[in-house]
């Protein structure tokens, strides 16, 4: 198999095929687009060109990141307002609109993947399998595929949208009409037969029979319908009488029987995955920390735990944009300290900032590795600075600190990530033998002075501003450990909730300060809030809290609990619990009934 991205031109020729809306103006050669798509030569690249574009959801500045981490109980936009994802994380109510770029993008890549799928789907069987460009197991493969990718793209537009546009026909030509359906035809219609067919025609793992790293597998596709049941349980599950879900239009599906018939689903297809992974060549890393470390990056199929990845590093020489930004957004203002950039500790965007409750969530440190594995705590000196003063209040009180540095590599920063006195702190910055500048959790101030988060690093760049060609993980077997633990609890089962929590604990705990069993939890101590702060411990950044937070139907309580920036102020149930229609969608539909817009946008 070819490098994937060596077919990125397909991709826009693709677009020009439209989706199910009038997408682009464009002179139509849908035509040759269909005949070679029908050769087994292009039947292969276009899916590729899917693939190219599932990696430009997750590398773009305008990707994924900024709809799923900030603007929920994890994660602020940096306070000083000044990048590009600020009004949709902080749901400004003047300027977050149909308009904005991350909604609009989800839905456009999505909608011409889709169509380019449906193509794939529809003429599979009569695409030539009797040459080596295209062998009969190979089709079947692709096929597989093309069926996951299109529920994963189906997925992201109901969890972000509701109700969507459903079609499973490839469309020639560009369009003016378009009818919006209901989101549960797209569950029962697609995304459910899709996964379902995917599971059967896939490759059972990454790891199994030389399966190219980026590809999707039977693995996947079943860690995906786990999450789809669950998600289709709580759909279900909204009672319209509780206020927590005022505003929710979900409530208008609230059936008891048909949650727990889910949850069911959800528990068995999650726990079916689990028990399969010693046979499939999956396993839980032994080391949190693996997770993140560029050993274990694809294409090597070293990381067990990895069920599907995105691939940075099919293009080596970037001609087509291969690279992603991802490794920027997390990283703090070292550098006003340090004097300059470096290759360890990356470029200085300061995009999103943890919140206080991420950070107090991160507890029983002494045992628990994964706070250490998620944030940066030290930083060294790179270059001679003459050094200065720095002051924050600390007990009400507004210290101040001189401090220096002397030599390249001595310790310059210090984030403890805990409280210490002013006492302790100035007499390790002004006293000890190597003067360093520490700033304790009471100096954060929400912009450039907060611990990086260290999972998406990448410290094999040329110079310190170089975007990423590191693979991203979408999905990971350590979540599908907490799919299993949150449908059992909505099953009422606590001691298979806990059971699934405590293996995913036991993984983190610290072998070297305490013995086994020493984070594990009892199912009495198994509530909704326990299983999201888990999620927070194992899950942070990873593309998912925004829609964790909607699933579940907490969005709303938990920003406006725990955010301490701007989202919990602008936060409206009668708006936010959907993302808005992208009023390109609207305007573009410019025969028959209006296309539709979510409530209050």
């Amino acid at each position: 198999m070819k490098k994937i991205l060596s077919t990125i031109a397909l991709s826009g020729i693709l677009v020009l095929a439209g989706g199910c809306a009038d997408f682009l103006e464009e002179e139509n050669h849908s035509s040759v687009l269909q005949d070679f798509m029908a050769t087994p030569e292009g039947f292969s690249m276009a899916l590729n060109s899917v693939y190219s574009n599932v990696r430009s959801t997750y590398s773009a500045e305008e990707g994924i990141h900024g709809l799923m981490n900030p603007g929920t109980d994890e994660i602020k936009n940096n306070l000083a307002g000044s990048n590009r994802t600020a009004n949709l994380a902080n749901y400004n109510r003047s300027q977050f609109d149909a308009n904005n770029e991350y909604p609009r993008k989800l839905w456009n890549d999505a909608y011409v993947q889709i169509n380019t799928l449906n193509y794939m789907i529809e003429n599979a069987a009569n695409v030539d399998v009797t040459t080596n460009a295209l062998t009969p197991e190979m089709r079947d493969q692709y096929l597989g595929e093309a069926k996951f990718l299109r529920a994963y793209n189906y997925f992201h537009l109901v969890e972000q949208f509701g109700d969507v546009t459903v079609t499973t026909t490839y469309n020639a030509a560009p369009s003016t009409s378009a009818e919006r359906h209901d989101m549960i035809k797209a569950y029962e219609e697609v995304i459910i037969p899709d996964l379902k067919d995917a599971i059967g025609l896939c490759k059972p793992s990454p790891q199994q029979d030389g399966l190219e790293s980026g590809r999707a597998s039977a693995a996947a596709a079943r860690h995906l319908l786990a999450r789809v049941y669950l998600t289709l349980g709580w759909v279900y599950d909204k009672d319209p009488s509780n206020p927590a879900y005022t505003g929710n239009t979900q409530t208008k599906y609230y059936d008891p029987t048909k949650a727990q018939e889910y949850y069911r689903l959800a528990y068995e297809t999650a726990a079916s995955l689990i028990n399969d992974a010693p046979s499939l060549g999956l396993k839980l890393l032994d080391n949190y920390a693996d997770n993140f470390n560029e050993a274990f990056d694809a294409p090597s199929l070293a990381n067990t735990e990895a069920l599907w990845v995105a691939r940075m590093d099919w293009d080596d020489d970037n001609t087509y944009g291969g690279r992603s930004t991802l490794n920027h957004y997390f990283v703090n203002g070292y550098d006003q300290i340090l004097g300059e950039r470096n290759l360890n500790d990356g470029r200085c965007y300061s995009w999103f900032n943890p919140t206080k409750y991420t950070y107090d969530t991160f507890n029983n440190r002494d045992k628990d590795t994964r706070y250490d594995a998620t944030f940066q705590k030290v930083w060294y000196a790179t270059k001679t600075v003459a050094g200065g003063e720095i002051n924050y209040t600390i007990d009400g009180v507004d210290e101040h600190f001189n401090w220096s540095l002397t030599e390249v590599g001595d310790t310059a920063m210090y984030y403890p990530g805990h409280y210490m006195s002013a006492a302790e702190i100035r007499a390790k910055m002004e006293n000890g033998g190597n003067r360093y500048v520490i700033y304790t959790p009471d100096a954060y101030n929400g912009r450039a002075i907060f611990p990086t988060i260290t999972k998406f690093l990448d410290r094999t760049r040329a110079v310190p501003n170089d975007n990423t060609d590191r693979s991203y993980i979408i999905y990971r077997l350590g979540e599908t450990y907490l799919l299993a633990a949150e449908a059992a609890y909505k099953l009422g089962d606590n001691t298979n909730a806990a059971k699934y929590i405590n293996i995913i604990r036991e993984r983190a705990r610290n072998k070297e300060t305490c013995g086994a069993g020493a984070l594990d939890i009892q199912p009495s101590d198994v509530t909704l809030d326990f299983i999201l702060e888990e999620r927070t411990r194992e899950l942070l950044a990873e593309h998912c809290r925004w829609a964790d937070l909607a699933r579940t139907g907490t969005l709303m309580e938990r920003v406006q609990k725990y955010d301490d920036g701007l989202a919990h102020e602008n936060i409206m149930p009668e708006r936010h619990w959907l993302r808005p229609i992208p009023q390109q969608q609207i305007d573009r539909t410019t025969t028959g009934t209006p296309y539709p817009q979510n409530p209050n946008w």
